[in-house]
């Protein structure tokens, strides 16, 4: 099984067609597009893959960045995203509380695709999380742009630090890239936008975190980044990669 991950930034406007052909060249089982938009570009890319072969679902609320999850294989889904307990409703990222969460169920293996909010909104999105991980008796994968990671070493030089690191080093998961890394690793999935008074400084916010159980069911598991899509210009994000063999029993 290999997965990609890739936030394609706004909704992918008129690169949607670049990055429907950069995934193309890539053949994937899976893919996990945050930061998706119901909208044009949004139908290029879902009907896009649909055409190649892919089960697709998405998870948004109106024109809002939410997921797009994508398949080779047969899955069930549900929206599993917090509701915003101020309004009723799923967190609208027009007031900038965005985010989506998607169950893709493949009877032996769940993926939770995710694009997290910003700030302490993202306490809703752990629990959540967490809630499904717990629930979980198959393998299990959470796979997305968390907008959270380790202010310790996932942040480079004056970047601002992360809200709810306590919730993110809580999750009842394996962080796949830093397993495979190491503890004090350090690699950049997305950088800020420089200013007069600030420079770019990079975030590892793109993540895959897997149970125990696919550990087991799954050897030799890879999780790295690929920066083409950021060099190329085509979403400000780089994807990550996640490729898992089936373990031989005898």
């Amino acid at each position: 099984m290999q997965a990609i991950l890739l936030n394609i930034r706004h909704g992918g406007g008129r690169r949607a067609q670049s990055i429907l052909e950069w995934l193309a060249r890539r053949s994937p089982d899976v893919i996990a597009l945050p930061e998706w938009r119901n909208n044009a570009p949004g139908a290029v890319l879902k009907a896009g893959l649909e055409s190649r072969g892919f089960q697709t679902a998405t998870a948004t609320t109106n024109g809002d960045n939410g997921v797009l999850f994508a398949a080779k294989s047969p899955f069930a889904s549900s929206c599993v995203t917090p509701l915003d307990a101020r309004l009723g409703r799923p967190f609208s990222a027009r007031e900038g509380r965005g985010g989506a969460l998607l169950i893709a169920d493949f009877g032996d293996l769940r993926i939770l695709s995710a694009y997290f909010p910003g700030g302490k909104l993202k306490a809703a999105f752990f629990e959540i999380c967490t809630a499904q991980v717990e629930a979980s008796t198959v393998p299990f994968v959470l796979i997305g742009d968390i907008n959270t990671g380790r202010s310790d070493v996932d942040v480079e030089g004056t970047g601002t630090p992360f809200d709810c690191v306590a919730e993110f080093e809580a999750l009842p998961l394996v962080d796949l890239w830093r397993a495979q890394h190491g503890d004090t690793a350090q690699e950049w999935s997305w950088r800020s936008p420089p200013s007069p008074k600030r420079r770019s400084n990079g975030f590892r916010i793109d993540h895959a975190f897997a149970n125990a159980a696919f550990r087991k069911k799954f050897s030799n598991i890879r999780c790295f980044y690929d920066h083409s899509p950021r060099e190329m210009s085509i979403t400000d994000h780089s994807a990550l990669v996640l490729s898992a063999s089936e373990t031989e029993i005898g």
